[in-house]
């Protein structure tokens, strides 16, 4: 029985002595807990504070060059594109005035043996318009009479004219510089005059001289 009564005792004692560790425990919990509280309310408000002051020199430092960079490269590459282009431009132009400038004058083609007349061969001339005609004037026409021939279509329409032609016989028999002085209103009688000396030049009589020959070729129908 006594220990029965004693027992009850040693139980309350315990209860009392845990009871106030646990409320210890508690308050101290609880104080820890709102001095962490405290602090990292302060320690965030200084945080945010350098952050805002960080971001605000990371905008002041970055905000320019970007601007920089949205404007100014857009506009040189545009202006030194256009600047080669009329370099360019230039240059050729120059390249071309230079090849202008540098190309010899063209040379004239030189006369064909058979229209050249040489310097010093050039002694006599027979000329209708002397009066008289010697053998060898009337030879050189005999010669082109044969081989004229009367232009057909001329011959239908009926149509009639004279040709005055010059040209020069070589002393070795070329016959050169063929023109006509005087031509004929009809250009048919022109042509024809030409083709007739050209095709007798294997008939005319040989020269001692170099001459000079004027001749009217007539083109006259005959008379029933």
């Amino acid at each position: 029985m006594k220990t029965l009564a004693f027992q009850p005792k040693q139980n309350k004692s315990t209860k009392s002595i845990s009871s106030s560790k646990i409320g210890f425990t508690i308050s101290l919990a609880l104080h820890g807990a709102l001095l962490m509280l405290f602090y990292n309310h302060f320690h965030q408000i200084d945080l945010q504070q350098d952050g805002d002051a960080f971001t605000t020199i990371s905008l002041a430092t970055f905000q320019t060059p970007s601007n920089e960079e949205q404007i100014d490269p857009k506009p040189k590459p545009i202006v030194h594109k256009k600047k080669k282009h009329h370099k360019e431009i230039f240059k050729e132009y120059g390249k071309l005035a230079q090849q202008e400038e540098e190309i010899p004058p063209s040379k004239q083609p030189k006369a064909q043996p058979d229209e050249k007349i040489e310097e010093g061969d050039m002694i006599q001339t027979l000329s209708y318009r002397n009066g008289e005609e010697d053998e060898v004037f009337s030879k050189i026409k005999r010669a082109i009479d044969r081989k004229n021939r009367y232009p057909t279509m001329a011959r239908k329409r009926g149509l009639e004219g004279e040709v005055i032609v010059e040209f020069v016989i070589y002393k070795d028999g070329r016959v050169a510089n063929i023109k006509v002085t005087k031509p004929c209103s009809h250009n048919l009688f022109n042509e024809a005059a030409v083709i007739a000396i050209r095709k007798a030049q294997s008939d005319f009589p040989t020269l001692s001289f170099t001459t000079k020959v004027e001749i009217p070729i007539v083109y006259e129908l005959e008379r029933i």
